[in-house]
């Protein structure tokens, strides 16, 4: 608006001030009567930066709401300015901030997994900042002819990002950047070893999210603060959706139905708990083109999970057994039957099935125990009251879902037969 257009080119200016074109239609009285404070800024700045101006009388003339203001068309050309990218700020805060914090952040960090990763990143964004400012620096002298003021003359090499929708500077490579080290951050199992697979698809879907904040030993340090708050839900709610799936979810299938145990539960008659020898269907082990016994992802993951989650509840009491390489030997040895891992033992079958035989019995137990009673199917006073003083009803459920004589071991025991998540977590894998 030509009332106020002295506020609206000054803002442009502002917002072009790292470089680049600004074309404006202008009151020309606007330049040549300064009267304001804001005018005579902007008259300052025109001239600062070597704007040209054409004025251009009665320009509207034969326009429908006809007028004789001259008017100053206005053409700046802005220099992009050399300066770091804001993250260059963030680096020298987070330096100034690791000086600061050394001693508290070793603390933290109990292992040098971060350290490391983030050092290697940081090296990473300085190395490719040089290049790309170098190259940059380059162009001019690299073209493809000598008359510079072509658009088509484009220099002989080529420095681009390995992404067709963003151009090469320096905020978008260090974007890329931080993807790649996030990533790599949430697919370390080091890193991982106490999330749960729903936990780690969460957090790794964030990676787009995370990709604009900074790589730094105090940003991954609050994230792991927020890991802790979310793993005592996701612990849970991964343990009962294994104890579903190795249950009733599998009840369909004739064979998979041998899974469970039915009981009446309490005020319920649908509860079940897992038998000693439960199958999992599809699993897919064998190479389809020549029979061979090839454990896939899908294989790995499921066990991975199973074992992770009996490893919260097994308390570090068992020795730790290295699935994978357990199954490579197998694999070696095209052995398929009974191979014995930390937990159970495990058959593949050419029709796609899993078959495992639990070999912890007790720690079957307690898995038995804790989704049970997550799913409200023993009674309240389950673990509390000795069996002799539970009334006819309690006993009867206690009777289906162990028997008596199992019940009295669960009440001896009951320390470690029953416990809440939040207890699973201080005794968990380290």
């Amino acid at each position: 608006p030509f009332s106020n257009g002295d506020d609206h080119l000054l803002k442009a200016l502002d917002m072009q001030k790292d470089g680049g074109s600004i074309v404006c239609l202008l009151n020309a009285e606007t330049i040549k009567n300064p009267y304001s404070n804001s005018r005579k800024v902007l008259v300052q700045k025109l001239n600062d930066l070597d704007a040209k101006i054409e004025y251009i009388e009665n320009a509207f003339i034969n326009a429908e709401n006809k007028t004789g203001v001259e008017v100053a068309l206005i053409k700046i050309f802005i220099p992009e300015t050399e300066k770091p990218s804001y993250i260059f700020e963030e680096l020298m805060n987070e330096e100034k901030y690791n000086e600061e914090t050394q001693v508290s952040e070793y603390q933290l960090i109990k292992d040098d997994l971060v350290e490391e990763i983030v050092r290697q990143y940081q090296i990473e964004v300085k190395a490719g900042i040089r290049l790309i400012n170098e190259y940059q620096a380059m162009r001019p002298h690299i073209l493809r002819d000598f008359d510079e003021k072509s658009c088509y003359n484009k220099p002989i090499l080529e420095l681009k990002l390995n992404d067709c929708e963003r151009s090469l500077t320096i905020n978008n490579y260090v974007c890329k950047t931080r993807y790649k080290y996030w990533q790599a951050l949430f697919n370390n199992p080091k890193f991982t070893e106490k999330l749960t697979s729903n936990l780690i698809r969460e957090y790794s879907n964030r990676i787009e999210e995370l990709q604009n904040y900074d790589f730094s030993v105090y940003n991954i340090y609050q994230i792991k603060i927020e890991m802790s708050k979310n793993i005592i839900k996701g612990v849970e709610d991964t343990i009962i959706k294994l104890f579903d799936e190795l249950s009733y979810q599998n009840h369909w299938h004739d064979e998979t139905s041998k899974n469970i145990h039915y009981f009446n539960g309490w005020k319920t008659n649908k509860a079940w708990y897992i038998n000693k020898r439960v199958i999992i269907p599809y699993m897919n082990a064998f190479n389809d083109w020549n029979g061979s016994f090839e454990p896939g992802y899908k294989v790995l993951n499921k066990l991975r999970d199973i074992e992770k989650i009996l490893n919260y509840l097994d308390g570090n009491r068992t020795l730790d057994v290295d699935l994978e390489e357990v199954l490579k030997l197998a694999q070696a040895d095209n052995r398929t039957t009974k191979i014995p891992l930390k937990y159970f033992n495990i058959t593949f079958y050419k029709k796609g099935t899993c078959h495992i035989e639990f070999t912890n019995l007790e720690l079957l137990k307690k898995f038995n125990i804790y989704g049970c009673q997550n799913k409200g199917w023993l009674p309240p006073s389950y673990g509390k009251k000795t069996y002799n003083e539970m009334d006819i009803a309690e006993q009867e459920v206690v009777n289906e879902f162990e028997g008596k004589e199992s019940y009295n071991d669960t009440f001896i025991n009951k320390n470690y037969y029953i416990t809440k998540t939040e207890d699973l977590l201080l005794i968990g894998v380290d």
